[in-house]
């Protein structure tokens, strides 16, 4: 079963067929020539099934993938700059917003009942204090939005 976790191995252990699977061949990266090897060398009657978090790569894509579940799916190993790394936002209600310098920052959920406020083109948005004279409780609260094109 892919995920058993770590083994500490002793002098003088017996490895068991199930010690072997589970603790070293379910937790390597299997490499095939092509997706059409990886899916022949699975199911049949003498192989390995399938189980999540299993990891491969294909030679003539040279892709990594990993075992959900159900599907293989793509590992993104790209060093690509002008991508925005997920782990930017670590909370719901997290906003991505740019600094100004072709880089971008995490700006966390506000207090409830703040809102989102512009602090001019030089400084960061931040949450605020609803304005005098509109309350969160107001059913008619409209909100402008200007469009640039």
């Amino acid at each position: 079963m892919a995920g058993g976790g770590a083994y500490l191995w002793e002098s003088g252990d017996v490895v068991t067929a199930a010690n072997l699977q589970t603790y070293t061949q379910d937790q390597v990266v299997a490499v095939y020539a092509n997706s059409a090897a990886r899916d022949a060398a699975y199911g049949g009657v003498g192989e390995p099934t399938l189980a999540e978090g299993m990891f491969c790569f294909l030679k003539d894509s040279d892709s990594f993938l990993f075992y959900t579940g159900s599907v293989w799916s793509a590992v993104d190993t790209s060093t690509d700059a002008t991508k925005i790394p997920l782990s930017t936002v670590t909370t719901a209600g997290d906003l991505i917003i740019g600094t100004g310098s072709a880089t971008v920052t995490r700006l966390a959920a506000g207090t409830a009942t703040h809102v989102l406020t512009s602090n001019g083109a030089a400084t960061a948005p931040s949450y605020q204090a609803v304005s005098a004279g509109v309350t969160s409780s107001d059913a008619d609260l409209i909100i402008a939005l200007q469009v640039f094109s």
